[in-house]
């Protein structure tokens, strides 16, 4: 069984060289590792090429002109020859032995589609702040919480027969293109949570996650146009929405909402950093 993973990359340089390395050094290493620069500007493509020099059979390059992430994730799917996918921002790190612990889950349970699990936050210097745990998947909790709540883009690998099955990234979000995804990748799957730290998130300012957060900024904005489209589609999939139509969605939003959180203050997931 071999593991694609797919990163797109646009003037990271300053991170790119960490998370590559935190791909090939992993101690499962029948991977791949395909990174499409979408226009960058400063020296990753550089970077890039040196690492590729180092490992030849595991990096491939793609460059393209600057079309955005989201074109750049789709033209990473469209070059993916493993069976396992996982997706790493080129500003993010995954954890050791990440790789090793996901083919043995996957080898252990033909049946799981894909594996979700938890990540750590870190500054742009790489100093841990906090660890984020979540919980046992939910779908409709997706639909009602964001799916990008539930899961974290760089702590899921799937199964590549699923991404075949549907389109691809949908290249009209600029935001939350990660949770439209899940929205239609997870649907009637199976899904496995694990309790372990996959990867670790980078929050520093120029960070989409970060961008977006600013309250009523273009991103901001752009993003809540976003998720509002992604949860009339999702909802539409749900039996709920039978029987809560139109504004009644309130109902079961609220049910939703309440039980996330009660269920992350059962696991301690709210006090304290580890």
């Amino acid at each position: 069984m071999k593991i694609s993973i797919i990163t797109p990359n646009y003037n990271y340089e300053k991170y790119i060289a960490k998370t590559i390395e935190s791909v090939v050094t992993q101690s499962f290493n029948n991977i791949e590792h395909i990174i499409v620069d979408d226009g960058s500007t400063d020296n990753s493509v550089s970077i890039i090429k040196e690492y590729q020099k180092l490992y030849p059979e595991i990096i491939k390059l793609i460059q393209q002109e600057n079309r955005g992430q989201t074109s750049a994730l789709n033209v990473c799917l469209k070059n993916v020859t493993g069976d396992i996918i996982g997706w790493l921002n080129s500003d993010d790190l995954y954890c050791k032995n990440t790789f090793q612990i996901i083919i043995n889950n996957f080898n252990q349970n033909k049946n799981i589609d894909a594996i979700i699990g938890n990540i750590n936050i870190i500054d742009s210097e790489g100093r841990f702040l906090k660890k984020n745990r979540y919980l046992k998947f939910d779908y409709n909790s997706g639909v009602f919480n964001g799916f990008g709540k539930v899961v974290a883009s760089n702590a899921i690998f799937w199964r590549k027969n699923l991404s075949d099955e549907i389109d691809m990234f949908d290249e009209s979000f600029q935001f939350a293109m990660d949770s439209e995804y899940w929205s239609r990748l997870l649907y009637n799957r199976t899904v496995k949570y694990i309790n372990f730290e996959m990867a670790n998130f980078r929050w520093h300012p120029k960070a989409k996650t970060i961008l977006r957060r600013k309250y009523n900024s273009q991103e901001n904005l752009q993003a809540n146009k976003e998720n509002k489209i992604i949860f009339s589609n999702s909802y539409k999939l749900i039996s709920l929405s039978k029987f809560f139509p139109g504004y009644l969605y309130i109902l079961p939003f609220l049910y939703y909402k309440s039980k996330r959180h009660i269920l992350k203050l059962i696991n301690f997931h709210y006090f304290g950093k580890r």
